[in-house]
Protein backbone atom coordinates (compact mmCIF):
# COMPACT_ATOMS: atom_id res chain seq x y z
CA UNK A 1 0.00 0.00 0.00
CA UNK A 2 1.23 3.50 -0.84
CA UNK A 3 1.36 6.12 1.88
CA UNK A 4 0.38 9.77 1.73
CA UNK A 5 3.77 11.45 1.74
CA UNK A 6 2.89 15.12 1.32
CA UNK A 7 3.15 16.85 4.71
CA UNK A 8 0.94 19.64 3.48
CA UNK A 9 -1.72 17.20 2.23
CA UNK A 10 -1.57 15.17 5.45
CA UNK A 11 -2.04 18.27 7.57
CA UNK A 12 -4.99 19.29 5.46
CA UNK A 13 -6.48 15.80 5.65
CA UNK A 14 -6.13 15.75 9.43
CA UNK A 15 -7.67 19.19 9.75
CA UNK A 16 -10.72 18.04 7.78
CA UNK A 17 -11.01 14.69 9.51
CA UNK A 18 -14.30 14.21 11.34
CA UNK A 19 -15.24 11.65 13.98
CA UNK A 20 -18.95 11.29 14.62
CA UNK A 21 -20.40 9.47 17.59
CA UNK A 22 -23.95 8.16 17.70
CA UNK A 23 -25.38 6.70 20.88
CA UNK A 24 -28.18 4.18 20.88
CA UNK A 25 -29.61 3.00 24.21
CA UNK A 26 -31.41 -0.35 24.07
CA UNK A 27 -33.58 -1.28 27.04
CA UNK A 28 -34.47 -4.95 27.44
CA UNK A 29 -37.89 -4.32 29.02
CA UNK A 30 -39.09 -1.74 26.52
CA UNK A 31 -41.60 -2.91 23.89
CA UNK A 32 -39.78 -0.91 21.21
CA UNK A 33 -36.17 0.03 20.56
CA UNK A 34 -35.44 3.24 22.44
CA UNK A 35 -32.90 5.34 20.64
CA UNK A 36 -31.26 8.73 21.01
CA UNK A 37 -28.49 10.22 18.92
CA UNK A 38 -25.83 12.85 19.41
CA UNK A 39 -23.40 14.25 16.88
CA UNK A 40 -19.80 15.10 17.56
CA UNK A 41 -17.56 17.60 15.86
CA UNK A 42 -13.87 18.42 16.17
CA UNK A 43 -14.69 21.83 17.63
CA UNK A 44 -12.87 21.95 20.97
CA UNK A 45 -15.55 24.32 22.25
CA UNK A 46 -18.24 21.75 21.51
CA UNK A 47 -17.48 19.28 24.29
CA UNK A 48 -20.83 19.13 26.06
CA UNK A 49 -24.25 18.07 24.96
CA UNK A 50 -27.58 17.77 26.68
CA UNK A 51 -30.29 15.45 25.43
CA UNK A 52 -33.82 15.88 26.83
CA UNK A 53 -35.06 12.78 28.65
CA UNK A 54 -37.87 10.79 27.08
CA UNK A 55 -40.57 8.98 29.02
CA UNK A 56 -41.96 5.76 27.51
CA UNK A 57 -44.96 3.63 28.33
CA UNK A 58 -42.81 1.22 30.29
CA UNK A 59 -41.99 3.97 32.79
CA UNK A 60 -38.34 4.14 31.68
CA UNK A 61 -36.59 7.44 31.14
CA UNK A 62 -33.46 6.70 29.13
CA UNK A 63 -30.04 8.11 30.09
CA UNK A 64 -29.44 11.78 29.23
CA UNK A 65 -25.91 12.42 27.99
CA UNK A 66 -24.37 15.52 29.56
CA UNK A 67 -20.74 15.25 28.37
CA UNK A 68 -18.76 13.39 25.75
CA UNK A 69 -15.46 13.67 23.91
CA UNK A 70 -14.43 12.75 20.40
CA UNK A 71 -12.82 9.42 19.67
CA UNK A 72 -9.55 10.26 17.94
CA UNK A 73 -8.17 8.96 14.68
CA UNK A 74 -4.78 7.33 14.97
CA UNK A 75 -2.05 8.22 12.48
CA UNK A 76 -1.85 4.62 11.23
CA UNK A 77 -5.59 4.53 10.59
CA UNK A 78 -5.42 7.76 8.58
CA UNK A 79 -2.49 6.60 6.49
CA UNK A 80 -4.22 3.30 5.72
CA UNK A 81 -7.56 5.06 5.02
CA UNK A 82 -9.40 3.00 7.62
CA UNK A 83 -12.98 4.09 8.24
CA UNK A 84 -16.23 2.77 9.64
CA UNK A 85 -17.89 2.36 13.02
CA UNK A 86 -16.80 0.97 16.36
CA UNK A 87 -19.93 -0.25 18.19
CA UNK A 88 -19.62 -0.77 21.94
CA UNK A 89 -22.23 -2.47 24.10
CA UNK A 90 -22.05 -0.93 27.59
CA UNK A 91 -23.82 -0.56 30.91
CA UNK A 92 -25.11 2.91 31.72
CA UNK A 93 -24.68 2.82 35.49
CA UNK A 94 -26.80 4.41 38.20
CA UNK A 95 -23.67 6.35 39.27
CA UNK A 96 -23.46 8.06 35.86
CA UNK A 97 -20.47 6.10 34.61
CA UNK A 98 -19.94 3.56 31.82
CA UNK A 99 -18.92 -0.03 32.59
CA UNK A 100 -19.15 -3.55 31.19
CA UNK A 101 -17.78 -2.54 27.77
CA UNK A 102 -18.11 -5.19 25.05
CA UNK A 103 -16.92 -4.65 21.48
CA UNK A 104 -19.76 -5.39 19.06
CA UNK A 105 -17.91 -4.17 15.98
CA UNK A 106 -14.29 -3.00 15.94
CA UNK A 107 -11.76 -1.37 13.63
CA UNK A 108 -7.98 -1.90 13.28
CA UNK A 109 -5.00 0.41 13.80
CA UNK A 110 -6.04 1.54 17.28
CA UNK A 111 -9.51 2.88 16.43
CA UNK A 112 -11.29 0.36 18.67
CA UNK A 113 -9.02 1.34 21.54
CA UNK A 114 -9.62 5.01 20.80
CA UNK A 115 -13.38 4.49 20.98
CA UNK A 116 -13.08 2.56 24.26
CA UNK A 117 -11.03 5.42 25.71
CA UNK A 118 -13.64 7.96 24.57
CA UNK A 119 -16.62 6.00 25.91
CA UNK A 120 -15.05 5.93 29.36
CA UNK A 121 -15.28 9.73 29.43
CA UNK A 122 -19.00 9.88 28.60
CA UNK A 123 -21.11 11.34 31.39
CA UNK A 124 -24.88 11.12 31.66
CA UNK A 125 -27.85 11.26 33.97
CA UNK A 126 -28.80 7.64 34.63
CA UNK A 127 -31.94 5.96 33.37
CA UNK A 128 -35.02 6.08 35.55
CA UNK A 129 -37.27 3.05 35.91
CA UNK A 130 -40.40 3.20 38.04
CA UNK A 131 -39.15 6.42 39.59
CA UNK A 132 -35.73 5.04 40.60
CA UNK A 133 -32.27 5.22 38.94
CA UNK A 134 -31.50 1.97 37.11
CA UNK A 135 -28.61 0.30 35.30
CA UNK A 136 -29.39 -0.28 31.62
CA UNK A 137 -27.38 -1.83 28.84
CA UNK A 138 -27.13 -0.17 25.45
CA UNK A 139 -24.85 0.53 22.51
CA UNK A 140 -22.63 3.51 21.78
CA UNK A 141 -21.21 3.91 18.28
CA UNK A 142 -18.15 5.90 17.21
CA UNK A 143 -18.04 6.39 13.45
CA UNK A 144 -14.81 7.41 11.73
CA UNK A 145 -14.74 9.10 8.33
CA UNK A 146 -11.99 10.84 6.33
CA UNK A 147 -12.53 13.69 3.90
CA UNK A 148 -10.68 15.35 1.00
CA UNK A 149 -9.28 12.03 -0.27
CA UNK A 150 -7.08 12.01 -3.35
CA UNK A 151 -7.38 9.28 -5.98
CA UNK A 152 -4.56 7.20 -4.47
CA UNK A 153 -6.28 7.21 -1.08
CA UNK A 154 -9.56 6.16 -2.66
CA UNK A 155 -7.79 3.22 -4.33
CA UNK A 156 -6.25 2.23 -1.02
CA UNK A 157 -9.63 2.36 0.69
CA UNK A 158 -11.27 0.24 -2.02
CA UNK A 159 -8.52 -2.40 -1.79
CA UNK A 160 -9.05 -2.57 1.98
CA UNK A 161 -12.83 -2.78 1.85
CA UNK A 162 -13.43 -4.83 -1.30
CA UNK A 163 -10.63 -7.43 -1.45
CA UNK A 164 -12.52 -9.51 -4.04
CA UNK A 165 -11.91 -6.78 -6.63
CA UNK A 166 -8.86 -6.79 -8.90
CA UNK A 167 -6.39 -3.90 -9.07
CA UNK A 168 -7.72 -3.06 -12.52
CA UNK A 169 -11.34 -2.76 -11.35
CA UNK A 170 -10.26 -0.84 -8.24
CA UNK A 171 -8.41 1.59 -10.50
CA UNK A 172 -11.53 2.06 -12.62
CA UNK A 173 -13.79 2.60 -9.62
CA UNK A 174 -11.37 5.04 -7.98
CA UNK A 175 -11.16 7.12 -11.16
CA UNK A 176 -14.97 7.27 -11.40
CA UNK A 177 -15.41 8.06 -7.70
CA UNK A 178 -12.84 10.85 -7.82
CA UNK A 179 -14.42 12.33 -10.97
CA UNK A 180 -17.84 12.22 -9.28
CA UNK A 181 -16.44 14.29 -6.42
CA UNK A 182 -17.19 11.58 -3.83
CA UNK A 183 -13.98 12.24 -1.95
CA UNK A 184 -14.89 11.12 1.54
CA UNK A 185 -14.74 7.55 2.77
CA UNK A 186 -18.47 7.16 3.31
CA UNK A 187 -19.52 8.23 -0.20
CA UNK A 188 -16.65 6.33 -1.84
CA UNK A 189 -17.57 3.14 0.03
CA UNK A 190 -21.26 3.50 -0.80
CA UNK A 191 -20.44 3.78 -4.50
CA UNK A 192 -18.30 0.62 -4.34
CA UNK A 193 -21.09 -1.20 -2.51
CA UNK A 194 -23.63 0.06 -5.06
CA UNK A 195 -21.58 -1.44 -7.90
CA UNK A 196 -21.23 -4.80 -6.16
CA UNK A 197 -24.90 -4.97 -5.12
CA UNK A 198 -26.51 -3.70 -8.33
CA UNK A 199 -24.01 -5.00 -10.88
CA UNK A 200 -25.05 -8.67 -10.70
CA UNK A 201 -28.47 -7.75 -12.12
CA UNK A 202 -26.74 -6.96 -15.43
CA UNK A 203 -25.01 -10.33 -15.62
CA UNK A 204 -26.51 -13.06 -17.84
CA UNK A 205 -29.05 -15.12 -15.89
CA UNK A 206 -26.76 -18.16 -15.74
CA UNK A 207 -23.96 -16.05 -14.20
CA UNK A 208 -26.35 -14.44 -11.74
CA UNK A 209 -27.32 -17.89 -10.50
CA UNK A 210 -23.69 -19.03 -10.42
CA UNK A 211 -22.64 -16.01 -8.35
CA UNK A 212 -25.57 -16.47 -5.97
CA UNK A 213 -24.52 -20.09 -5.39
CA UNK A 214 -20.91 -19.09 -4.83
CA UNK A 215 -22.00 -16.44 -2.30
CA UNK A 216 -23.91 -19.12 -0.43
CA UNK A 217 -20.90 -21.44 -0.42
CA UNK A 218 -18.70 -18.55 0.77
CA UNK A 219 -20.96 -17.94 3.77
CA UNK A 220 -21.01 -21.66 4.55
CA UNK A 221 -17.21 -21.55 4.64
CA UNK A 222 -17.27 -19.07 7.53
CA UNK A 223 -17.01 -20.03 11.18
CA UNK A 224 -20.38 -20.91 12.70
CA UNK A 225 -20.51 -17.77 14.86
CA UNK A 226 -19.86 -15.57 11.82
CA UNK A 227 -22.54 -17.42 9.86
CA UNK A 228 -25.04 -16.70 12.61
CA UNK A 229 -24.19 -13.00 12.69
CA UNK A 230 -24.41 -12.81 8.90
CA UNK A 231 -27.82 -14.50 8.82
CA UNK A 232 -29.15 -12.14 11.50
CA UNK A 233 -28.01 -9.16 9.44
CA UNK A 234 -29.62 -10.57 6.28
CA UNK A 235 -32.91 -11.16 8.13
CA UNK A 236 -32.79 -7.68 9.63
CA UNK A 237 -32.21 -6.13 6.19
CA UNK A 238 -35.56 -7.56 5.04
CA UNK A 239 -37.52 -5.41 7.49
CA UNK A 240 -35.34 -2.37 8.16
CA UNK A 241 -32.38 -0.40 6.86
CA UNK A 242 -29.07 -1.72 8.14
CA UNK A 243 -26.72 0.72 9.82
CA UNK A 244 -23.55 1.63 7.93
CA UNK A 245 -21.30 -0.62 9.98
CA UNK A 246 -23.74 -3.51 9.54
CA UNK A 247 -23.65 -3.06 5.75
CA UNK A 248 -19.87 -3.12 5.95
CA UNK A 249 -19.94 -6.33 7.97
CA UNK A 250 -22.12 -8.04 5.36
CA UNK A 251 -19.55 -7.18 2.66
CA UNK A 252 -16.71 -8.24 4.96
CA UNK A 253 -18.30 -11.65 5.67
CA UNK A 254 -18.86 -12.34 1.96
CA UNK A 255 -15.29 -11.37 1.11
CA UNK A 256 -13.82 -13.45 3.93
CA UNK A 257 -15.88 -16.47 2.94
CA UNK A 258 -14.81 -16.11 -0.68
CA UNK A 259 -11.14 -16.36 0.31
CA UNK A 260 -11.92 -19.73 1.97
CA UNK A 261 -13.41 -21.31 -1.13
CA UNK A 262 -11.42 -23.92 -3.06
CA UNK A 263 -8.99 -22.17 -5.38
CA UNK A 264 -10.95 -22.73 -8.60
CA UNK A 265 -14.24 -21.54 -7.07
CA UNK A 266 -12.53 -18.56 -5.42
CA UNK A 267 -11.12 -17.41 -8.75
CA UNK A 268 -14.48 -17.84 -10.44
CA UNK A 269 -16.28 -15.89 -7.71
CA UNK A 270 -13.74 -13.07 -7.94
CA UNK A 271 -14.09 -12.99 -11.74
CA UNK A 272 -17.87 -12.66 -11.45
CA UNK A 273 -17.60 -10.00 -8.73
CA UNK A 274 -15.23 -7.98 -10.91
CA UNK A 275 -17.48 -8.28 -13.94
CA UNK A 276 -20.51 -7.31 -11.88
CA UNK A 277 -18.76 -4.33 -10.26
CA UNK A 278 -17.72 -3.03 -13.69
CA UNK A 279 -21.29 -3.34 -14.95
CA UNK A 280 -22.52 -1.71 -11.76
CA UNK A 281 -20.74 1.52 -12.62
CA UNK A 282 -23.26 1.94 -15.45
CA UNK A 283 -26.28 1.84 -13.11
CA UNK A 284 -27.40 5.28 -11.83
Amino acid sequence: MRRITSTKHRAHLISRQVCTAVMIALFPLAPHTLATSMAQSEDLNDKKTASPPALYQTGIVKPRVTYRENAKYTEEARENVIHGTVALNVIFGVDGTISGVRVTSGLPYGLTESAIDAVGKVRFDPAIKNGEPADVRGTIEFTFHLFDLNEKSIRKMLRNDFPVLSDEVVETLATIIYARGDRDTQKAWLFGQHCLEKGPSKLPQSEQEELANLKLEAIQALDESDQQIYQKLVEKSKTEQLRDYEEMRVVEFRSRGTTRLPNEKRKRAEALYNKAATLGTEIP
